[in-house]
């Protein structure tokens, strides 16, 4: 995987329109914090999800969260779990109403014997790949998630975009290398239910090709591992050009874990990555991904920036430093199957014009949570989607009215003060 590519990729994810309220339901409305017993603390990003169900939400940056419940599911249980915490489940009916308290005690995680590891990082990680289909099933499937992306030149907020969108995917399988090209032509196909926009159009404009970049809506999920596992750290053939190392953890409620740390190796003229993953020792599912750039690729990446230029500012010349970035990807166990998560991006980067000495910082973040899934084949059969939707245009110009009634209401993620307050000094200084 380069980084070049998936950067650019990665920064073409601008988007929202409206285009169709969503339908509304009965449901039962659950919302709080998520915090440490010991330290009476927030944890952020904690996973909750309703147990016979494929409803779920992560609290945001404050251990906040929002989520409503259909109704079919009040006598349900309430599941959230958190690395290095005893999973708490509470009956959904017992936790209807707002400021709900939900307390997370820590337990530890204890080593292993180091000499009774059998498998080796590599034998772990070829395992996750073949029970890819086993664990995430091979199915097509429907994804409800809410994706928010927010654009930073030299400090200062540019666009920020939220969005509720629809994704169908194929499914999870095993498929060669050849293969890529084409799943990912077939798989993740969108459709926007709900979108907003706020932008500093003068500020997205300063950076030319970079900002006007639209991208595609499905775009959001090309960091879904296990389903583009190939040419990533999960693929045997890139094997050779890794370290790696590995620690056996024992879980509280028995079953083991292994925490995997990856790096490229020295001399290796590529540009790969850092990272770490946490993988489930009992069916070998991938729980968490997290990798940055490799400082071991630094030189390849300077032999290879001068062969693309950027127009920023209406001026040629522009060349990328190596980038600093971030992708971290989540998997939870809902109703029987692993689905994806969460996947969080934050890109941090740094053009120079060796004619005029400037220099240009740029960031990105982008935040997608999967909210809901269905294998319904009738649903799957009538969908709608179309991944040609934007991709040519600038999201703040396809946008329709706001509706901020439903905005402030979302029933699964709260809209964060500080984000709100970004907003308003946006619009101030406009």
């Amino acid at each position: 995987m380069r980084i070049i590519g998936f950067y650019l990729v990665a920064i073409s994810i601008m988007l929202v329109f409206l285009v169709k309220p969503v339908i509304s339901q009965e449901f039962v409305t659950i919302s709080g914090i998520v915090f440490d017993t010991a330290t009476g603390k927030a944890l952020p990003f904690a996973q909750l999800s309703v147990q016979n169900s494929t409803i779920g939400t992560v609290t945001n940056d404050e251990g906040q969260f929002k989520l409503d419940v259909p109704v079919r599911f009040a006598m349900d249980t309430l599941q959230v779990a958190y690395m290095g915490y005893k999973t708490l489940k509470r009956p959904v009916q017992g936790l209807t109403g707002s400021s709900i308290k939900l307390p997370l005690k820590p337990c530890s995680l204890q080593l292993a014997e180091v000499e009774i590891i059998a498998l080796t990082p590599e034998d772990v990680i070829r395992q996750v790949v073949a029970n890819i289909p086993k664990n995430y099933g091979k199915d097509s499937l429907i994804l409800t998630a809410f994706i928010r992306s927010q654009k930073f030149v030299s400090g200062k907020l540019a666009e920020y975009t939220e969005a509720i969108i629809e994704d169908l995917k194929t499914g999870y399988r095993l498929y060669s290398g050849k293969d890529e090209k084409e799943k990912s032509r077939q798989s993740n196909i969108p459709l926007l239910l709900k979108g907003r926009v706020i932008s500093d159009t003068s500020l997205v404009n300063s950076i030319g090709d970079i900002g006007k970049s639209a991208g595609c809506l499905g775009c959001n999920f090309i960091h879904d591992f296990v389903e583009f596992y190939h040419h990533t750290v999960l693929d045997e053939k890139l094997f050779q050009y890794y370290t790696f190392k590995m620690e056996e953890l024992i879980k509280p409620e028995g079953g083991t874990i292994y925490h995997i740390w990856f790096d490229q190796k020295k001399g290796v003229k590529e540009t790969l990555w850092k990272g770490e993953m946490i993988v489930n020792g009992a069916d070998f599912a991938l729980l968490n991904i997290s990798q940055k750039p490799s400082f071991e690729a630094f030189n390849q990446f300077e032999k290879q920036k001068y062969k693309q230029q950027f127009t920023i500012r209406n001026t040629s010349g522009w060349f990328q430093e190596m980038p600093l970035m971030e992708w971290t990807t989540t998997y939870s166990a809902r109703n029987g199957k692993y689905y994806l998560n969460t996947i969080r991006i934050e890109n941090w980067l740094t053009f120079n014009n060796q004619v005029t000495r400037q220099k240009m910082r740029f960031a990105h973040k982008n935040e997608v949570v999967v909210t809901d899934a269905t294998r319904d084949p009738e649903k799957i059969k009538n969908f709608k989607g179309d991944k040609s939707i934007g991709v040519n245009q600038r999201w703040d110009q396809l946008v329709g009215s706001g509706d901020d009634q439903f905005w402030s209401e979302f029933n699964y993620l709260p809209i964060e003060v500080k984000l709100q307050e970004n907003l308003d000094k946006l619009i101030i200084n406009n």
